[in-house]
This record gives structure tokens, sequence and C-alpha cells, in this order.
């Protein structure tokens, strides 16, 4: 995140900027949540990957120990289909659960035609975001809500 008199931008891991110009800033507030667009989407989609693999697995284990272990064969190589498919649901099962829960701070910046999420890097501690809040205030006079700070503060 970078921040300066002409407007607040994030370069995210694709390379593409996202940049939102000091004339239609609004209204900026300090939050903690999820990069997740839609989490109950992620969850329910995540649980159920998990759930259906974990059980095919079981079913082909159970399939297995009797002989009947489904499988392609060709000339040169025995590749189990099935078993690496329920294992790749898995995966994406369990990343989608983590990404979910995975928060992080971020600017929620209002404007007059949209809301932007521009988020701190991961490996931000909240000194360092106290530091750069201090410095738009004072450099750049942008007024920011930071609210959660002080809750976080007041609970510890």
């Amino acid at each position: 995140m970078e921040i300066s008199g002409t407007g607040i931008s994030e370069l995210d891991c694709r390379g593409t900027a996202t940049t939102v110009p000091r004339e239609q800033v609004r209204r900026i507030t300090l939050s903690y949540d999820t990069r997740t667009e839609n989490p109950f989407c992620h969850y329910f989609l995540g649980f159920t990957l998990l759930l259906l693999g974990a059980l095919g697995l079981l079913v082909i284990f159970l399939a297995s120990v009797k002989g009947g272990l489904i499988q392609v064969e060709s000339e040169y190589m025995e590749i189990p289909l099935i078993p690496v498919a329920l294992w790749l649901m898995i995966g994406i099962g369990l990343w989608l659960l983590v990404g979910i829960f995975r928060a992080q701070y971020h600017f929620l910046i209002e404007t007059e035609n949209k809301t932007c999420r521009i988020f701190f890097e991961k490996s931000a501690d909240i000194a360092e975001i106290r530091q750069f809040i201090r410095r738009a205030q004072f450099d750049f006079g942008y007024e920011i809500d930071i609210s959660i700070l002080e809750k976080l503060q007041g609970s510890l």
C-alpha cells in the first residue's frame, strides 16, 4: 500500500494497481477482514469439497481392502485416477476454508460511486499500521477512522 497527496494505491500479487484519487475519497476506515468477497460461498464450497473428498477416500480405502481398487491402466503406468481426484478435492476444500479465516487489516475507502478495500501486507503489524496512519494524517491530511485499534487496545 502506498499513500501520497494525490491518492491511495495498492499493487496486488498479479501486478495490477488499485488507485483511489484523493478528491474521490469521502471516508476512510481501518478494518480487519478477510480478502474473500463471498465468505459464505467459499465456506460452503470448501466444506463440501473437503467432506466429499474425505468420504470418497474412505469408500476407496474400504473397497481396496476387499481388492476392488478402481484405476486406469495403461502399458506404461497405472494411475489411480479417482484417489488423485479425491485428494485434489480435499486440497482445494482446505485451501478455500483457510482463505476464509486468514484476515488482514485494510482501509475501507468510501467514494461517491463505490467502496474499495485496500489491504496492508500480510506481515504488517499494529505498530507499522499506526505509523502509516500517523504519516497519512500529518503529512497528507487524510482523516482515518481507527476505532478498531482503540477497541483492540481496550480489550488487551
